[in-house]
This record gives structure tokens, C-alpha cells and sequence, in this order.
């Protein structure tokens, strides 16, 4: 069964990787609005956690309507994050932009910058914060993930 599940991400990844990225995130925002109508148990968690937040500030169907673009925006950045991975620093250029660099302790002759940790918000294609070593190279940077059931796919 890995094999099979091996073969058939493989093969859903170069698709992917072969669309430009706006037709991955319309892709990806389709896929997530086909979760939210298929998968009944997350959208009742979303539904819920979304009502205990906002009560009654909000209708029923505003709540339904950020459950959905909920679902969708996951899609389209779990789609998008397949499709950043193989592109290119210039290829980035046009649809990623990091602000701010200066703020950041600079480089002084040969010693390495002072090291800082940053944090970040756990939403998005954060996956991108590891390309970031493009833009500043005196700085490494790394992102953490968890790996998938199948070993094959991981790996």
C-alpha cells in the first residue's frame, strides 16, 4: 500500500509542480471547499471552535462563511507549499517579498551575525521561511515539520 500511495503522490506532485502558482491556488482553494463539504467532522470542529469564538458577534452564516474560506485558504497554501518548493529564487521573486531585513542584526567582517531566533505565525506557506537564506545568505535558516505514515513519500 505505500508503493501505491508512493507512486500516486509522486505523480500528483508533478502535476502540480507543472501548473503556474495561480492555477495551483485556485486549485488548491477548490480542494479545500470540496474538504469542507466532504469532511463533516473538521467542519463541525471548525463550526464550533468558531462559534465559541465569536458567539453570537457573529451570524450563523458569517460563521459558516469563514469555515469555508478556512478550509479553501488551507488548500490553496497546502497546494502552494508543493508548488513553491520546486521553484526557483527568481522564480520566488514575484510572489514573495521579506521586509524589513535590516532590522535584523548585520554581518561584521568575518564573524557571522549575532544569532536570533524568530518566530512566526503558524498559518500560511510558512514553509517559504526556510528560502529565506536567498535573500539574506549571512543567515541559516530552517523550518520544522511533521513527517507523513508513508516512510516512501517522507523520506
Amino acid at each position: 500500500m505505500n508503493t501505491i500511495f508512493y507512486w500516486l503522490g509522486r505523480a500528483i506532485i508533478a502535476v502540480i509542480q507543472k501548473l503556474s502558482l495561480l492555477q495551483v491556488a485556485r486549485l488548491g482553494r477548490f480542494f479545500g471547499a470540496l474538504a469542507f463539504h466532504f469532511d463533516a467532522r473538521h467542519r463541525r470542529v471548525a463550526l464550533d471552535n468558531l462559534n465559541r469564538c465569536f458567539g453570537p458577534e457573529k451570524s450563523a452564516a458569517e460563521i459558516h462563511a469563514l469555515a469555508r474560506e478556512n478550509f479553501c485558504r488551507l488548500g490553496e497554501n497546502y497546494l502552494c507549499a508543493i508548488k513553491t518548493s520546486a521553484m526557483t529564487a527568481d522564480e520566488l521573486k514575484a510572489h514573495v517579498e521579506f521586509v524589513n531585513l535590516e532590522r535584523l542584526p548585520q554581518k561584521v567582517g568575518d564573524a557571522p551575525p549575532r544569532n536570533v531566533v524568530v518566530a512566526i505565525g503558524h498559518f500560511g506557506n510558512f514553509e517559504l521561511y526556510a528560502r529565506f537564506h536567498d535573500h539574506r545568505p549571512d543567515y541559516q535558516c530552517a523550518t520544522t515539520y511533521r513527517a507523513l505514515n508513508q516512510p516512501a513519500i517522507t523520506g
